[in-house]
């Protein structure tokens, strides 16, 4: 059965990362048009246009109609879309409660995935024109919410919350969010953007932790460091805009895939 589960999780991660790659350019055109069309060419894509990777592959990754690139991003959301609905799934610590017809723990991978496809619409649109689209980390705002609520309210229902899982959350916030809020101020807006902190902050919620939101600042940032200072020491241009947001949220899932093993670590 979970095999099943994470081949029926690859095709629509691959769907969902299509749908999210295709939400980029509509974001950026303020292209409110029912279907999906070439950019180029204005060609209206047809259901066979659209499978998921196999598309892209048969056509060489260009326009049917035109033979135009159609590019890399697309494909790469794709694929990485698919892999990492799988890898939630098989890190995910309330897998037999999903299969056993969990209702609050299968809301909450759903509510999961959702938060990731408005992620990988913030990596992609801020990856290429360092910029965040606010409306996907508003909705992944909301989503973190109703995610920690499928936690917090059978908790509360049966009396087993715990108040420190609530000081330990607002310290979340303090650190993770708080800290590139300092940094956004005391910058000016020259070293973290406005649209930075408010996408740490659905991230804190979802971890619901301390040491895990201070983990993520470590590691976002470390990802930062070993990709961006070797593309900086190359470049001409010192002055070049770095993104955060796809670092950010590189962070958040390495840290989410071994939250078990760092909450261990810090428990020595």
């Amino acid at each position: 059965m979970g095999i099943f589960v994470a081949i029926i999780l690859f095709v629509l991660g691959a769907g969902l990362g299509s749908f999210a790659c295709c939400q980029v350019w509509r974001i950026r055109k303020g292209d409110k048009s029912k279907w999906s069309h070439c950019m180029h060419c204005n060609y209206r894509l047809q259901w066979y246009d659209n499978a998921p990777i196999i598309s892209w592959l048969a056509l060489g990754g260009r326009c049917r109609k035109c033979r135009k690139k159609i590019g890399l991003a697309e494909i790469l959301a794709e694929i990485s879309m698919a892999l990492v609905f799988v890898l939630s799934w098989m890190f995910w610590p309330e897998q037999e409660m999903v299969l056993s017809g969990g209702i609050p723990e299968i809301m909450r991978f759903v509510i999961f995935l959702l938060m990731l496809t408005c992620f990988c619409v913030c990596f992609i649109y801020d990856a290429k024109w360092q910029e965040l689209p606010m409306v996907p980390v508003y909705i992944s705002g909301a989503l973190s919410i109703l995610y920690l609520g499928t936690i917090w309210v059978p908790q509360l229902m049966t009396g087993m919350f715990e108040l420190s899982e609530l000081w330990s959350t607002l310290g979340g916030l303090l650190i993770l969010p708080g800290f590139y809020f300092l940094m956004y101020k005391l910058s000016r807006e020259k070293w973290v953007g406005g649209g930075d902190y408010i996408l740490c902050i659905p991230i804190a919620i979802v971890l619901a932790n301390f040491w895990l939101s201070l983990s993520t600042l470590f590691i976002s940032n470390l990802i930062g460091c070993l990709i961006m200072l070797p593309v900086l020491y190359t470049r001409k241009n010192k002055d070049t805009k770095i993104a955060l947001g796809p670092f950010l949220i590189l962070g958040f899932l390495v840290v989410f895939f071994i939250k078990d093993f760092i909450l261990e670590f810090v428990r020595i």
